[in-house]
């Protein structure tokens, strides 16, 4: 109101946001202009996810509209869809959406400031989880008509263009689990010729019903931690080499799983810390306030491994799109000085991420390698397009 709307101090202003959200004390701490993005994905995420603390729809909207404020200034667009893409994906996998009207709002939101390509994955996402609403009611009057299975099964099947989720980490499933695997596959390759089904056991979950304790307890569990604790039916303690024989787990993965199980009071070790001759014993004296318990909780270093593998793909995909334009410049042009060149592909990019020089000069000799461009001769600083 001070200064009536005036365009040159509305200029100011913008730029002086946008300098603000991409280089403030956090990204300095972090040194990368990218922790802005990743930790506005992390914010949506807390709002859209289900919680004791989630707000009423219309105060949700207001809030992812203020996100899309904060959006705008955003230089690295594509590592907020990275991440946004990685975070949705859980929540859809786990049915753990707030509401799944605020989740399509958002997506709309984003693809009305960026455009289609931005958000089709996301939109994929989606249509995954109804095929498989379908799917699963197919398998259950499948089982009807055949031979039911003693456990409540349910399974979504993902195009794996569509989400981005890392390979399968392999395991031996207990054969209380391995029975319905083997029937859905079954079942999967009957419907469906020349398709093949991965099994991703780390973004599994399911629940077990005790009858070794005082009270009988419900235990949310993830598969690693189901495979472990189902091994107890055959014995009341195991040292961690055995367990790793019978479960396929990696050692280091194993010994995480085991400590939750430790901190949760299940399981008791003499041992201070976790090693491959440590005793791991059922604690039967467990007791719980709760009758159902949920001990599925991220573990550490794949949280870690998550982070480092996102921010890796981000520059994998940066120097494929910075190549794409250069092309498609290239195509038009035929041939470009050195430095209109860089203009136009920062200028083409800048809606997605703001691209480094020297990784669009790396980009140029990638292409003059692979035989997409080539220097005019005695001109250096001039490239012609081979077709």
């Amino acid at each position: 109101k001070s200064f009536e709307n005036d365009p040159g101090f509305l200029a100011a202003l913008d730029k002086a946001c946008g300098k603000f959200v991409n280089a403030n004390s956090v990204t300095r701490m972090a040194q990368s202009s990218s922790k802005s993005p990743e930790l506005l994905a992390r914010f949506c995420d807390a709002l859209l996810k289900k919680s004791a603390k989630a707000p009423e729809e219309a105060e949700l909207d207001d809030s992812l509209n203020q996100v899309m404020v904060v959006f705008k200034y955003i230089e690295d667009k594509d590592v907020f869809q990275k991440f946004y893409a990685k975070m949705l994906a859980k929540r859809l996998v786990q049915q753990n959406s707030a509401s799944e009207d605020s989740e399509e709002s958002m997506i709309s939101k984003l693809k009305q400031m960026c455009g289609f390509e931005y958000t089709s994955k996301l939109q994929r996402m989606f249509q995954d989880i109804g095929v498989s609403k379908g799917l699963n009611d197919e398998f259950k009057s499948h089982l009807q008509k055949t031979e039911p299975l003693d456990i409540d099964f349910t399974i979504q099947v993902l195009s794996s263009g569509s989400w981005p989720f890392q390979q399968s980490i392999p395991i031996a499933l207990p054969v209380e689990l391995e029975k319905s695997t083997q029937r859905f596959t079954a079942f999967y390759n009957s419907r469906h010729n020349g398709r093949k089904l991965n099994w991703l056991y780390q973004m599994s979950k399911g629940e077990v019903v005790t009858y070794c304790f005082k009270n009988r307890y419900t235990i949310q569990a993830s598969t690693f931690q189901m495979n472990v604790l189902l091994q107890y039916n055959s014995g009341d303690v195991f040292t961690v080499e055995q367990l790793e024989s019978a479960t396929q787990l990696r050692q280091e993965l194993l010994v995480q799983v085991v400590n939750t199980l430790l901190r949760s009071k299940l399981m008791v070790c003499q041992d201070e810390s976790v090693r491959k001759s440590s005793l791991i014993q059922l604690f039967a004296g467990y007791r719980n306030k709760k009758l159902k318990v949920n001990i599925n909780v991220p573990l550490r270093t794949e949280q870690r491994q998550e982070q480092e593998q996102t921010h890796k793909t981000v520059e994998e995909d940066r120097k494929l799109l910075i190549q794409a334009a250069i092309v498609r410049i290239m195509k038009m042009r035929k041939e470009s000085k050195h430095q209109p060149l860089l203009a136009e592909v920062m200028g083409q990019l800048s809606t997605r991420f703001k691209p480094r020089v020297p990784v669009i000069k790396k980009c140029i000799d990638m292409l003059i390698e692979k035989e997409y461009l080539e220097r005019v001769d005695g001109q250096k600083d001039v490239y012609r397009y081979l077709a």
